[in-house]
């Protein structure tokens, strides 16, 4: 998985530099949310500008870091510029639970 993070004092930019988000994906970016909230870091910022699709497996990662971070920081999703992934995050209603 191609990622990058960019750590700052106040927040943490974790910006995932694969076009697909699925079932692949998904565990190695699960296990990449528990290693940073293991680390502290309690303003933690997805970035998904490069992706172009996301998977059922996908928004269950992107839930799962919601949850690690409600009640210890923020957890904020940003970059969702491709249709498909804009339209899925409506669909689902994440755009409701998610900041």
């Amino acid at each position: 998985m191609k990622f990058s993070i960019d750590k700052n004092e106040q927040y943490t930019v974790f910006s995932l530099l694969e076009e697909n988000l699925n079932s692949i994906m998904a565990p190695l970016l699960k296990s990449e949310f528990i290693i940073a909230r293991n680390e502290g870091i309690s303003n933690f910022i997805l970035d998904v500008s490069n992706v172009k699709f996301i998977d059922s497996s996908g928004l269950s990662s992107i839930l799962t870091a919601n949850r690690l971070w409600k009640g210890f920081g923020s957890f904020v999703i940003t970059g969702i510029d491709h249709p498909s992934v804009k339209k899925l995050i409506e669909i689902s209603r994440l755009d409701s639970v998610l900041e």
